[in-house]
Protein backbone atom coordinates (compact mmCIF):
# COMPACT_ATOMS: atom_id res chain seq x y z
CA UNK A 1 0.00 0.00 0.00
CA UNK A 2 1.33 3.44 -1.07
CA UNK A 3 0.00 6.58 0.97
CA UNK A 4 -0.64 10.08 -0.36
CA UNK A 5 -2.87 12.08 1.76
CA UNK A 6 -5.41 10.66 3.52
CA UNK A 7 -5.68 7.79 1.17
CA UNK A 8 -4.01 4.51 0.85
CA UNK A 9 -3.59 3.10 -2.65
CA UNK A 10 -2.53 -0.22 -4.36
CA UNK A 11 -1.06 -0.99 -7.88
CA UNK A 12 -0.29 -4.84 -8.68
CA UNK A 13 1.10 -6.61 -11.25
CA UNK A 14 -1.63 -8.98 -11.61
CA UNK A 15 -3.80 -8.77 -14.98
CA UNK A 16 -7.28 -8.62 -14.35
CA UNK A 17 -10.24 -7.41 -16.37
CA UNK A 18 -12.22 -4.14 -14.88
CA UNK A 19 -14.81 -6.45 -13.06
CA UNK A 20 -11.78 -8.65 -11.58
CA UNK A 21 -10.47 -5.83 -10.47
CA UNK A 22 -13.13 -4.52 -8.89
CA UNK A 23 -14.29 -7.88 -6.91
CA UNK A 24 -10.50 -8.15 -5.80
CA UNK A 25 -10.70 -4.81 -4.00
CA UNK A 26 -13.91 -5.30 -2.31
CA UNK A 27 -13.03 -8.37 -1.03
CA UNK A 28 -10.02 -6.72 0.56
CA UNK A 29 -12.79 -3.95 1.84
CA UNK A 30 -11.91 -1.46 -0.88
CA UNK A 31 -12.63 0.13 -3.59
CA UNK A 32 -11.42 0.98 -7.17
CA UNK A 33 -9.95 4.55 -7.45
CA UNK A 34 -12.01 7.30 -7.86
CA UNK A 35 -10.18 10.97 -8.94
CA UNK A 36 -11.39 13.69 -6.63
CA UNK A 37 -8.44 16.11 -7.90
CA UNK A 38 -5.85 17.74 -10.02
CA UNK A 39 -3.38 16.95 -7.23
CA UNK A 40 -4.08 13.04 -7.34
CA UNK A 41 -4.36 12.25 -10.99
CA UNK A 42 -1.16 13.79 -10.80
CA UNK A 43 0.34 11.55 -8.65
CA UNK A 44 -1.20 8.42 -9.59
CA UNK A 45 -0.25 8.93 -13.04
CA UNK A 46 3.83 9.50 -11.71
CA UNK A 47 2.72 6.03 -9.79
CA UNK A 48 1.65 3.84 -12.21
CA UNK A 49 4.46 4.77 -14.40
CA UNK A 50 3.23 4.59 -17.32
CA UNK A 51 2.09 0.61 -16.70
CA UNK A 52 -2.20 -0.02 -17.68
CA UNK A 53 -4.19 -0.14 -14.59
CA UNK A 54 -8.04 0.16 -13.84
CA UNK A 55 -10.07 3.45 -11.81
CA UNK A 56 -13.38 3.25 -10.59
CA UNK A 57 -15.07 4.58 -13.47
CA UNK A 58 -17.53 2.88 -16.44
CA UNK A 59 -20.26 3.77 -18.33
CA UNK A 60 -21.25 0.03 -18.40
CA UNK A 61 -24.88 0.84 -17.19
CA UNK A 62 -25.53 3.13 -19.47
CA UNK A 63 -23.34 3.81 -22.94
CA UNK A 64 -21.57 6.93 -22.60
CA UNK A 65 -22.75 7.85 -19.30
CA UNK A 66 -19.70 8.12 -16.96
CA UNK A 67 -20.21 7.04 -13.55
CA UNK A 68 -17.39 6.40 -10.73
CA UNK A 69 -18.26 3.47 -8.17
CA UNK A 70 -19.74 5.16 -5.47
CA UNK A 71 -22.22 6.44 -8.34
CA UNK A 72 -21.17 9.82 -8.92
CA UNK A 73 -21.35 11.28 -12.08
CA UNK A 74 -18.26 12.21 -14.21
CA UNK A 75 -17.44 15.82 -13.85
CA UNK A 76 -15.08 17.48 -16.88
CA UNK A 77 -13.63 20.47 -16.43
Amino acid sequence: WIYFRYSRYYITTEQKSWTESRRYCREREAELLIINSREEQEFITKLRSGRVAWIGLSDRDTEGEWKWVDNTPLITG
